[in-house]
């Protein structure tokens, strides 16, 4: 993905920093809802992929 040039990184302030904070220290990963739902329809389509291989 290409961003303008224009573009300036926000500090993390409030509660995403506090989720951020508990993520690195218990070695976790911050997400969001989109993320994960994408997450799992691409694994969803691999399964399916690779179930359809199997069969034939």
């Amino acid at each position: 993905m290409k961003y303008p040039f224009h573009t300036q990184s926000q500090p993390v302030i409030g509660e995403a920093a506090k989720k951020l904070i508990e993520a690195i220290e218990s070695g976790q990963a911050v997400t969001n809802e989109r993320a994960l739902a994408l997450a799992k329809r691409i694994a969803d389509r691999r399964h399916q992929a690779q179930a359809n291989a199997q069969s034939k």
